[in-house]
């Protein structure tokens, strides 16, 4: 979607890209309209987990809208309820997942687009096989996002 930066736009509920990440949905939200950001909602069903890896590139914030966040940072590990803003600054390892048994809904938004080269690269990849670590790990590194 190319959209004329001086124009307002609205992205309607239903509208945005949905890929699948590792087995959980993402709406891309910002394609081709929020310049230097990256937006997205993200429902993370029950018992999802994404291992601890680090951005170079971008920061990343996490919204809480519903249910409850783990993570896993340089510190232990944290939780993040309804309301609650989580920030994730570039070149800091971090993990999160859902360890409740309901789903939990965040709001992601990424300074640069390296994260949709992520998104899209997993999901093109699971639409042709299972992939194993080593080949999440080879299209997270190829957006500069490294597993650890």
């Amino acid at each position: 979607m190319s959209i004329e930066p001086t124009a307002i736009q609205v992205i309607g509920p239903a509208a945005g890209e949905t890929v699948n990440v590792l087995g959980a949905p993402i709406v891309i939200k910002s394609s081709g309209c929020a310049g230097p950001l990256f937006f997205a909602d993200h429902p993370v069903p029950p018992g999802y987990f994404v291992p601890p890896h680090v951005h170079e590139d971008e920061d990343e914030l996490f919204f809480i809208t519903e249910g409850e966040l783990t993570l896993t940072g340089p510190s232990g590990e944290l939780t993040a309820g309804p309301g609650s803003l989580v920030h994730l600054p570039r070149g800091v390892p971090h993990g999160f997942g859902n360890a409740t048994d309901r789903p939990v809904r965040m709001l992601v938004v990424c300074t640069g687009h390296g994260l949709e080269g992520v998104f899209r690269g997993l999901d093109a990849a699971a639409r042709e096989r299972d992939l194993g670590h080593a080949e999440v790990g080879a299209i997270c590194a190829a957006n500069r996002v490294y597993m650890q």
